[in-house]
């Protein structure tokens, strides 16, 4: 197989095609632009096979921010890999630094940050997570609103 270009590109057509290219599942095989939309619709973010495609290939506008975003997080990127800003120019998010002010959450996330797992590793975290949510909440052992976490 070819070697891929270190530079993903300017656009964000060219930039999403890059990631479809270099990014394997965890088969080694490439992401089928099927599996990414139907990933990103459970996620929350409703695209089409159809529209990812055609994003793809420069056929459409380039997507708004919250689809932007979602792509990126399904590939392990910031949302900056597509905007061409660097991650340290994005605005903090006031939500996330409030949250990260709990210590609790504070060494989840260093620990996501060192281990630099793929972006499969963290889809496994999430879904640890979602168990121990689901066995807290039938136990009703769940922090509570008080600890500033609550629902999430």
């Amino acid at each position: 197989m070819p070697e891929e270009p270190d530079h993903p590109g300017e656009t964000f057509a060219e930039r999403l095609d890059w990631l479809f290219r270099t990014t394997p599942d965890p088969t080694g095989k490439p992401y089928s632009v099927r599996h990414v939309a139907s990933e990103l619709t459970r996620r929350g973010c409703r695209i089409s096979h159809t529209h990812l495609n055609n994003l793809r290939q420069g056929r459409a506008p380039d997507p708004r921010r919250s689809v932007m975003e979602a792509i990126a997080a399904f590939f392990g990127r910031p949302p900056s890999f597509f905007t061409g800003r660097p991650a340290d120019r994005d605005p903090p998010d006031d939500e996330l630094v409030r949250l990260l002010a709990d210590p609790h959450l504070r060494q989840v996330a260093l620990r996501l940050v060192d281990a630099r797992l793929s972006p499969e590793g963290h889809a496994v975290v999430v879904a640890v997570i979602e168990q121990v949510r689901r066995l807290e909440v039938a136990a009703g052992t769940r922090r509570g609103d008080a600890a500033g976490v609550a629902g999430r």
